[in-house]
């Protein structure tokens, strides 16, 4: 139910949400937690949303509920639409092409009416995001709600233009809505800035962790097994599923970040008693290097893993061309939606130590992707942005996240066995970037294929428990933000040129001295000063 119905009263809100499945949670005695620039502060409440039961609980693993079947009578969490009936104006990106104007669009349409106030949402692709939000925030034209991007200078910018949401967030007062409550806590780091809260996290944690999908369908044509117990085993799997009579090449991209987990290479950070070493300099940078050159130059590694962009990654997969892929495990959806042949079949092949001696270890996703501000020049209106971030945040088993997710019946989704499972229609409208301004806590959920919720889920049990933790996510460095993407880019392009041979392997150590004594350095220092405050 809406809580920001003003007809009911607080005791009426509170039975209501507790008639929805919300359970609240004390912040008491559980210590500060690590804020966007501070440790401390307020926090909003915690108030675990528990109206319906998983097939697969996560919560013992630290990862995402799985379920089967959506809930035959999904509940209707959201009783007044959030709207006030003027535009809501929204600038996010997108990872998926662009969908038809609300004119063409169908789902659109119909969201409008459900919010009860047209929404206008400005997508640009992901990689362009932080040049285009660089512009409009020097053109003063932000969004009534906006992604916060990469920018210098951010707790600046949020004190200048977006709202302080502490009198409505924190504490108990998050509760009036509810599915904001529902958020993991650790997610509301990145928002808060000097114990102030400015915006709204969009959580992912463990789903966010890199892995290796495989097709499987493949690989048992080939008559090889992809659970590979170390790198000899890894080298030969990718040798027999590589074909390039069959234009069909092992790997869609470059696997650099599951080799350096074959070889224990710590999550951007390690700490060394009060100080922080990235993870750049670790001992067998070099020796990951090695590997990665050897994959490319025997032409496992797709031909233009380096160029074009994510999408193409999933198309590659999905035609076969290339049946290893390395991706998050919040992939797996799209995985499924771009499958050309039917009978294709994923699997997820967990890294081994390098030298076959156990299992290797994941880098564990950070626990949220980013988050939403509320423009200072709609101050005026904060109460229904909250409540159409908290429609956007309605979890599983809603009536409003099926909408949300599947669209209308007959038209975004048909219903197999139950199931909602997108139409070709539904994926082109429903792609607004809503995901991308607010959601709820993951869940796995994949009704395109029967068993797959059940693959997914025992591969994240099996990798996330042991996996590395950063030990800042969510953090925040000024130099990180300033100096960071020039710094990153530079060592993205040493990267590719030593894995594609322009450059010896030797050159990665010169390029590590170049980053440090150019801001990493100070980077560690800042983040090692904010991971100190939040203790």
């Amino acid at each position: 139910m809406s809580l920001d119905d003003a007809r009911l009263s607080r005791r009426a809100l509170l039975g209501g949400a507790a008639a929805l499945g919300l359970v609240a949670c004390s912040n008491e005695g559980r210590g500060g937690l690590p804020g966007g620039g501070a440790g401390g502060g307020a926090r909003p409440a915690y108030m675990r949303y528990t109206g319906v039961k998983p097939d697969l609980p996560g919560d013992e693993y630290n990862i995402p509920n799985a379920f089967i079947r959506y809930p035959a009578n999904p509940v209707q969490a959201i009783r007044k639409p959030p709207g006030d009936g003027k535009p809501i104006d929204v600038l996010t990106y997108t990872n998926t092409p662009i969908p038809p104007k609300v004119e063409q669009n169908s789902f659109w349409q119909q969201f409008n009416q459900r919010v009860g106030s047209p929404v206008t949402v400005n997508l640009t692709p992901s990689v362009d995001y932080n040049q285009k939000f660089a512009t409009v925030v020097a053109g003063d034209r932000l969004s009534d709600i906006f992604l916060v991007g990469t920018v210098p200078q951010v707790p600046q910018l949020l004190e200048a233009k977006a709202v302080d949401l502490t009198p409505h967030l924190s504490g108990d007062n998050v509760k009036k809505y509810p599915y904001l409550a529902n958020l993991p806590e650790t997610a509301w780091n990145p928002c808060i800035f000097g114990g102030r809260i400015f915006g709204v996290p969009i959580p992912r944690g463990a789903i966010s962790s890199q892995t290796m999908y495989s097709r499987a369908d493949i690989l048992e044509k080939q008559g090889v097994d992809g659970n590979v117990k170390s790198l000899d085993e890894f080298v030969e799997l990718c040798k027999a599923v590589t074909d390039k009579r069959q234009n069909r090449f092992a790997l869609a991209t470059a696997p650099t970040q599951w080799i350096r987990n074959m070889y224990g290479v710590p999550n951007n950070w390690s700490e060394n008693g009060n100080t922080l070493v990235s993870n750049l300099e670790h001992e067998a940078q070099e020796d990951v290097f090695e590997v990665l050159r050897k994959l490319w130059s025997s032409g496992y590694i797709h031909p233009d893993a380096f160029s074009g962009q994510n999408q193409d990654l999933k198309v590659r997969f999905g035609n076969g061309s290339s049946p290893l892929v390395q991706d998050t495990y919040s992939g797996w959806p799209s995985y499924l939606q771009t499958a050309v042949d039917p009978n294709a079949r994923i699997a997820i092949i967990p890294p081994p130590k390098y030298d076959g001696s156990g299992p290797g270890r994941l880098w564990l996703g950070s626990p949220a992707i980013g988050f939403a501000a509320i423009n200072k020049k709609a101050a005026g209106r904060v109460e229904t942005m909250l409540a159409y971030l908290n429609f956007l945040a309605a979890p599983f088993g809603t009536e409003e996240y099926l909408f949300r997710k599947y669209g209308l019946p007959g038209q975004h989704h048909k219903v197999v066995d139950g199931n909602p499972v997108l139409t070709e229609k539904g994926f082109s409208e429903i792609q607004l970037g809503l995901m991308y301004t607010a959601d709820g806590p993951w869940t796995i959920f994949l009704p395109e294929k029967p068993g797959n919720a059940e693959t997914e889920f025992t591969a994240m049990k099996q990798t996330c428990p042991t996996a590395f933790v950063d030990p800042v996510a969510g953090m925040y460095s000024e130099t990180n933000v300033r100096k960071g993407p020039q710094l990153t880019a530079d060592m993205t392009q040493i990267t590719n040129d030593i894995i594609q041979g322009r450059k010896p392997v030797s050159a990665w150590a010169a390029a590590v001295k170049k980053w440090k004594s150019g801001g990493g350095d100070k980077i560690a220092e800042e983040f090692a000063q904010a991971l100190h405050q939040s203790r």
